[in-house]
């Protein structure tokens, strides 16, 4: 492992996010990283496969995970990907664009009974939100530090910090790789 690339997946919906998911991409690319994404195209989905299974053998095949959360939910396929990325206790990492927490904070009243049961609340699609399942994501992986992003410049400085040092991340890869 210690000679071979990195594959680092990129999780996200795409929609209206392709600025920032190539300003990423780029970035772990020039690090030394192989992104994989599905905005890319570049996940094999077979012959006789769907796309949504595809995703997920993508996130089984990665060696780190990156979440991006964005104010949109989509199809829930990327739901799926953090989901997997948890059970199978990825190295991972998470950012989400700050109208998430707000969001969270602000619905948490209207989706969630008094024992803080998740409800059937949810919300129709507008211009700002499509769907309160974006806060649900968010939950799901929020018992690890999701870090918080409004604007381009923040996630590409959270990105280099986690990911520049590709040699550091290698090194804890093996280790982690051999306990």
């Amino acid at each position: 492992m210690i000679n071979d690339k990195i594959k680092i997946m990129v999780s996200s919906t795409v929609y209206g996010s392709e600025n920032d998911l190539d300003q990423i991409k780029y970035i772990l690319e020039a690090f030394g990283y192989e992104v994989i994404m599905s905005k890319e195209g570049n996940i094999y989905v077979p012959m006789d496969d769907d796309p949504e299974n595809a995703c997920i053998k993508a996130v089984e095949n990665c060696d780190l995970f990156f979440g991006v959360i964005f104010p949109r939910y989509g199809s829930g396929i990327t739901h799926k990907e953090f989901l997997k990325a948890v059970e199978l206790d990825k190295p991972r990492w998470f950012i989400a664009h700050r109208y998430i927490e707000y969001t969270r904070k602000l619905m948490e009243q209207f989706m969630y009974d008094k024992e803080k049961n998740r409800n059937g609340f949810d919300i129709q699609p507008t211009s700002v939100l499509d769907s309160v399942k974006v806060v649900d994501m968010y939950n799901d992986v929020r018992k690890k530090w999701v870090q918080p992003f409004f604007k381009t410049s923040e996630i590409q400085v959270f990105v280099e910090t986690q990911f520049k040092d590709i040699n550091r991340r290698k090194i804890e890869l093996e280790t982690r790789n051999n306990e």
